[in-house]
């Protein structure tokens, strides 16, 4: 079966690199049968890509092996080399969009897993390094499950007035063919970030949330947002932050959580707001207006797909006339916006692994717009972020002074007593 890649899959063009660090053995033919058995599994991983008349389709239910290199590993350098050679190169066509790199030692041995931003998420990602080792030491062979169309997500849903939603979708196609292509490739140069906080910050940070009613990622909005205001103040402040929203757990019937499925909408918060107010009383209102945000991207779902299907896709070169624009716009070389992502608490390990897991590191690059956001995740206890901007974003320094001023916000609002909503308290939160 042949699908045409939607507006929105042009648009998203990038890769997302997860590096899984182990300490133990296993075999080349472990590792192979693991990685057939979950491409077996999930369709996307099963789906090339080709070209025809100008177009770009999946071709579905491809035969064609996930690719597999196995290098020595001898020093740091061969982990970097690989990470920006993966970061940086395109999946060709004919190829499945998830490629495997294993650095080989006798002590540690590092796993790059690699896969384009088309087809897979952060969370999608997890997915398929979860079973991946899951099933270096398990002959279990995984469930099929159909792939997820637009159509299913759709439903019967109808607009009220369909002709409304076609002008619109009409106009915009319009607007977007009459943009100029642009011969000049703008390169995208990203860097990387990475710090974390210990274990007992980390802890103390979950009770604090409980205690006063919040979540971690509502506060770390609220650190985020006054970190970008003390940094860039309020001219060169994004507009918003935005969060991807995931909408699998349980929230759609048409969706599984183990699903590799990339577009369920996101979460887009003001930033500069209420910027005196009380930490955690704001931290209280965030939470409770991503839970609102939820609640309305959930029945929009099918309305958004629906107007999505009616975009024609825009080429890359009238895509990166629009980056040019936003260059010369100065909307911070990511259209006015910081991306803001939690993955929640992460576990990679299980009894019967031949392995230790001692470290699982993440890194995007976008071959089309340009980066700027944050990643959260919990691994090992460890409440661990991930920088990921270009320079055309904000250059090196200004980002080294947002972590420091993000990290100062954060960490003394975890112990800090003079604010708290009176009558709660921390030993409340333990149960």
């Amino acid at each position: 079966m042949r699908r045409k890649l939607s507006a929105i899959e042009h648009m998203i063009d990038g890769n997302i690199v997860y590096i899984v660090t182990l300490e133990g053995h296993f075999s080349e033919e472990q590792l192979r049968s693991s990685i057939q058995r979950v491409q077996r599994k999930h369709p996307a991983l099963r789906m090339v890509m080709i070209e025809k008349g100008g177009k770009l389709y999946y071709e579905e239910e491809c035969e064609a092996e996930i690719p597999l290199r196995i290098i020595p590993y001898l020093r740091d350098h061969d982990l970097e080399r690989e990470r920006q050679a993966e970061l940086m190169t395109p999946f060709p066509y004919g190829q499945p969009q998830l490629r495997v790199v294993w650095l080989q030692s006798n002590t540690d041995n590092h796993l790059l897993f690699t896969s384009s931003h088309r087809i897979c998420d952060g969370m999608s990602m997890l997915t398929i390094v979860r079973e991946t080792l899951r099933l270096l030491s398990s002959r279990e062979e995984m469930v099929p499950y159909p792939a997820v169309t637009a159509q299913d997500l759709i439903g019967d849903y109808t607009p009220a007035h369909p002709w409304k939603e076609k002008l619109k979708a009409h106009l915009l196609n319009l607007l977007l063919q009459m943009l100029p292509a642009s011969s000049h490739q703008a390169l995208n140069n990203e860097y990387y970030l990475e710090w974390s906080l210990d274990s007992p910050q980390t802890e103390a940070l979950k009770l604090r949330c409980r205690a006063e009613g919040t979540s971690i990622h509502a506060a770390l909005f609220v650190a985020l947002d006054r970190a970008l205001l003390a940094v860039l103040g309020r001219k060169k402040l994004p507009a918003w932050i935005e969060s991807p929203m995931d909408v699998r757990r349980g929230r759609m019937s048409r969706l599984k959580s183990d699903m590799l499925f990339f577009g369920g909408g996101s979460l887009k918060l003001h930033t500069g707001e209420h910027a005196q107010q009380d930490f955690w009383t704001r931290a209280r209102v965030v939470h409770d207006e991503i839970r609102r945000q939820i609640e309305k991207e959930m029945i929009d779902i099918p309305k958004r797909y629906y107007f999505n299907e009616l975009l024609r896709p825009v080429t890359r070169e009238r895509i990166q006339t629009m980056v040019r624009v936003g260059d010369m716009l100065k909307v911070n070389g990511s259209w006015n916006r910081f991306a803001l992502s939690n993955l929640g608490s992460i576990d990679l390990q299980n009894e019967a692994s031949p392995f230790r897991l001692k470290d699982l590191r993440l890194y995007v690059h976008s071959f089309n717009f340009r980066l700027l956001g944050l990643v959260a995740y919990t691994l090992q206890g460890k409440l661990r972020f991930y920088y990921a901007g270009d320079l055309e974003c904000l250059d090196r320094s200004q980002a080294e002074v947002l972590k420091a001023m993000f990290s100062e916000i954060l960490t003394k609002q975890i112990h800090h007593e003079s604010d708290r909503t009176p009558g709660i308290a921390l030993s409340a939160a333990v149960v």
